[in-house]
């Protein structure tokens, strides 16, 4: 079993906005995956609200695999270059 220490966040995905972030988030903890969103952009005091700017998703390295799995479930068009 790998140790919180040797298991490091990465990079995931990126969402095009805030919501469908944070619906790809929760998919993905009913799915028992622990996600942090990123937001992307100019941050939260240039206009006032991250909800139009692409997110980025983060996991476990030992969860990754299946994150990319739940991901492509609920968004087919994502191939799977697009995790890279």
């Amino acid at each position: 079993m790998t140790s919180p220490r040797d298991d490091p966040v990465v990079y995931l995905a990126t969402a095009p906005n805030e919501p469908l972030a944070q619906l790809w988030a929760e998919i993905l903890e009913d799915a028992g995956i622990k996600v942090m969103m990123k937001p992307i952009g100019p941050g939260f005091g240039a206009w006032g609200s991250n909800a139009t700017f692409e997110h980025e998703l983060y996991v476990l390295r030992s969860r990754l695999r299946e994150a990319e799995a739940v991901i492509a479930e609920i968004e087919p068009d994502r191939g799977p270059d697009s995790f890279l």
